[in-house]
């Protein structure tokens, strides 16, 4: 209790004090200097991800701790200020602040490859629109996307444009890969200079959970949560097709067909994609996987004893003609957490379907550290095995937006144009 009423006093003081002094300050041998004022504090540590993951700083005289960082490579980095192990706070002197999951964290770019694509130019923006869609997943009535249109779409009423779906992580929601995945600049500053095809790019709320992102959803205002078990039971690569494609498609000026549309995800979002696409080949000709967990850890025998709890639950259910309210509840929640786990049944079948007429791209990439790197190399080897074709990118680093953005970066210009 002390620790957090100290945290506290020096997010006040910190905010008096130092809310015009800008930071980092940036050096002509690219280190960068952080500063913060907690006179009252006994540890303050700079936490972000890469090069600014736990940095102790340095107490001086006047209350400020200050951390200097060693020469940074171009990148966005994000950081906040953790005070003696307990409250984490934002930089006074950086106004930049972006969200992921249930933590904020200010940013700051450096500039040159491939940060210059993450930060705001005097190039014609695109729009982005935030839209609810009718849904009956986890019992709702709709959910919310986000739309991104290229900056011509509107001045070209007749014209009609490829589409990429873009998902989310474990924790993520429809404004993921707007925050941390930096997507309408990158789009932005990627068409501005040619680099790849307009397109419309959806990125959908992929948390069964939660209906849209923390804070702009007027029904749930439930808390975020890293490991969203629930959104790995099928459900949503189920909905998909029928409720977020139907929207897109009747919504907007897509081109309808496989060749134009175009599927990506990272983590959880590339477990998603993965299985989209296995069970509707006929949908997708660009398919992207990044970091993905190309497992829900059940495989056919576990799946198909889920399949017997569901059937059970069904009959149990037509043999009881009148249920109490709590059960009846409790026996439709339980049927419809598993009953579409059979997405995730038979994959070699599936793929030998997608792969009859194989996708025009099917990319995969994993950083060298990435946890998930095992199973991305068994999905490698089955692919393998079967003499599909897929392009590959191994990176540096680990389970990092660091990663994603240049995954994103790699696949635009290879999007729309035609076998690779």
């Amino acid at each position: 209790m002390k620790n957090t009423m100290i945290a506290l006093l020096c997010m006040c003081l910190a905010s008096v004090t130092s809310v015009s002094a800008q930071s980092p300050v940036a050096y002509a041998d690219g280190t960068y200097k952080f500063s913060y004022y907690a006179p009252m504090a006994d540890e303050v540590t700079l936490q972000g991800m890469g090069a600014l993951h736990k940095c102790k700083m340095l107490r001086q005289s006047d209350g400020v701790w200050t951390y200097t960082t060693p020469t940074l490579p171009s990148d966005m980095y994000a950081y906040n200020f953790l005070i003696d192990e307990e409250v984490a706070q934002l930089d006074p002197g950086n106004q930049q602040v972006v969200r992921d999951i249930d933590n904020y964290y200010n940013v700051f770019f450096v500039q040159g490859y491939p940060a210059n694509y993450y930060m705001e130019s005097n190039v014609p923006h695109g729009r982005i629109t935030k839209v609810w869609y009718p849904s009956a997943l986890n019992g709702m009535q709709q959910r919310r996307m986000s739309v991104y249109l290229p900056a011509e779409y509107d001045s070209n009423p007749d014209k009609r444009y490829p589409v990429l779906y873009l998902l989310h992580g474990s924790g993520g929601d429809e404004n993921s890969w707007l925050d941390m995945g930096r997507l309408a600049q990158i789009m932005d500053n990627m068409l501005a200079e040619g680099k790849c095809q307009p397109m419309i790019v959806v990125m959908p709320n992929g948390n069964v959970e939660l209906d849209a992102a923390p804070g702009e959803s007027p029904y749930m205002q439930a808390k975020p949560k890293a490991n969203n078990v629930s959104s790995m039971t099928g459900r949503i690569e189920t909905a998909f097709p029928r409720e977020v494609m139907t929207y897109v498609e009747q919504h907007y000026r897509t081109i309808n067909d496989k060749e134009h549309r175009a599927i990506a995800g990272l983590s959880l979002g590339g477990l998603h994609t993965l299985f989209i696409t296995a069970n509707n080949p006929e949908l997708f000709d660009y398919v992207g996987l990044f970091s993905a967990q190309t497992t829900n850890a059940l495989n056919d025998k576990k799946i198909r004893g889920f399949k017997g709890i569901t059937k059970g639950l069904r009959d149990l259910a037509s043999q009881i003609p009148v249920v109490g309210e709590k059960w009846e509840n409790k026996l439709g929640e339980k049927f419809d957490r598993y009953s579409e786990i059979t997405v995730y049944d038979s994959i070699d079948q599936k793929l030998s379907a997608q792969f009859a007429t194989p996708p025009s791209l099917y990319y995969i990439a994993v950083g060298k550290d990435d946890y998930v790197k095992k199973l991305v190399d068994m999905h490698r080897e089955r692919l393998d095995a079967a003499g599909y074709k897929y392009y590959y990118n191994e990176s540096d680093g680990g389970h990092t937006w660091n990663n994603w953005r240049k995954y994103l970066l790699d696949l635009l210009p290879r999007l729309f144009v035609g076998k690779i």
